[in-house]
């Protein structure tokens, strides 16, 4: 097999992996790339000769998970072209662009966690992963007695991050591993775990009356870990539409109104001026969970940048007395304009500002145990800015750039 990495060996976000035997030519994760302080990002079509553009060359995508810097273009993709996505993800990703006015790619196929998918010479087999959005995947890639194990992104310090050890057992050793390095950049050589998170936001939520949480609707684990904070500071949770339509689809054990009795659900002013095909999609099935009077209690709500009005409206209301926002996001997009205002706003409206926030890549810990256990004859790190220090990681590290390719 050979492997080229199109887009990413120098950058986070916006990876493009393909992976070609001897009859099949692939390709892993089609997102946009991220906001930098040297850059704004601008949503184009890609122009991938038999991808995006001209006559299907590729014969399948296999998406990661559902960020949008790993699914985010797939609507790009020339309809011969199969997309393969795991249900939940292909479901968030789908909520996302309904919410988000997307257009949004519906023909898709799905892929099931341990359940391979062959394409020609190739098999594909994804296994669950730890990471900050439901349900991500790493692939392990096979042709022709060779093994690819691609990671997508991961970590070991999430409320699924047991399940790494016993998946990459799992796996066993590959010739070619293609893994995340985020966290090159970085110092920390071990990050926070979920329940770390819980214990530093309840020491938050406990000086505050009320808390509005600025975090990932798709970081299934912080919202587990702020309802918990809640929980423990006897605040009631609230959690705005976008999200709580998310949680109400994946439902289990994931805080939600309609099987958790303490969870209610917050209609921002914007979704209220909606035509009435959306309002009966999202609105209606979960207008029952919603309840004026909680906001005159403690709580914590999750919000969003667009929902500026709506605390400003708490706050003429006298429903805001002593208020936090915790941001809980990477520290990147407070770059971008639509956050750097909203947060200067609500901070001229009396409301405090805190960061609670761990990663949702692995961190060198993580990434040292992968090497140990997978045993990679050659690596390739992508999704980094700093791909030099893969060197000091894995004895076989290749460094490559954009369009180069390694033979397996």
């Amino acid at each position: 097999m050979k492997v080229r990495v199109i887009k990413g060996t120098n950058q986070i976000g916006g990876c493009i992996t393909e992976v070609k035997s001897d009859n099949a030519k692939i390709v892993i994760d089609f997102g946009e790339d991220l906001p930098s302080q040297e850059k704004e990002v601008v949503i184009e079509k890609p122009m991938i000769e038999g991808l995006t553009t001209g006559k299907a060359s590729y014969d399948a995508v296999f998406i990661t998970h559902s960020h949008g810097d790993h699914i985010g273009l797939i609507n790009y993709i020339l309809d011969d072209i199969p997309v393969y996505v795991e249900e939940k993800s292909q479901k968030i990703y789908e909520l996302l662009c309904d919410f988000t006015r997307k257009e949004a790619k519906v023909n898709t196929k799905r892929i099931s966690f341990e359940e391979p998918v062959t394409i020609k010479d190739i098999k594909v087999t994804s296994y669950i992963a730890d990471h900050s959005s439901y349900n991500s995947a790493m692939l392990l890639i096979e042709s022709n007695n060779r093994r690819i194990l691609h990671t997508g992104d991961f970590r070991n310090h999430g409320r699924k991050g047991k399940i790494l050890e016993s998946t990459l057992k799992k796996i066993g050793p590959v010739d070619l591993l293609v893994t995340e390095g985020t966290s090159f950049g970085r110092d920390e050589i071990e990050y926070d775990t979920e329940e770390k998170i819980t214990e530093q936001a309840i020491e938050v939520f406990k000086k505050y009356n009320q808390i509005f949480l600025l975090q990932s609707s798709t970081n299934i684990d912080r919202i587990v870990s702020f309802y918990k904070a809640s929980k423990k500071t006897n605040k009631t949770f609230i959690e705005d539409l976008f999200t709580a339509t998310i949680t109400s689809y994946l439902k289990e054990s994931i805080p939600n109104p309609i099987t958790f009795k303490d969870v209610y659900v917050w209609t921002p002013l914007k979704y209220r001026r909606k035509n009435e095909d959306f309002k009966n999609k999202y609105l209606k099935p979960l207008e029952k969970f919603s309840n004026s009077k909680v906001v005159f209690q403690d709580y914590s709500m999750m919000v969003k940048t667009s929902m500026l009005n709506d605390i400003k409206m708490l706050k003429a209301k006298g429903a805001i007395v002593n208020a936090c926002l915790v941001y809980s996001m990477w520290e990147g997009y407070q770059e971008e304009e639509s956050f750097r205002t909203f947060i200067d706003n609500v901070e001229l409206l009396g409301i405090d500002f805190k960061i609670i926030h761990t990663s949702g890549h692995a961190d060198i810990k993580a990434i040292k145990e992968l090497a140990k256990i997978t045993q990679p004859k050659k690596v390739v790190t992508i999704h980094t800015l700093n791909k030099e220090k893969s060197k000091e990681i894995f004895k076989n590290a290749v460094s490559l750039e954009d369009n180069e390719e390694i033979e397996v």
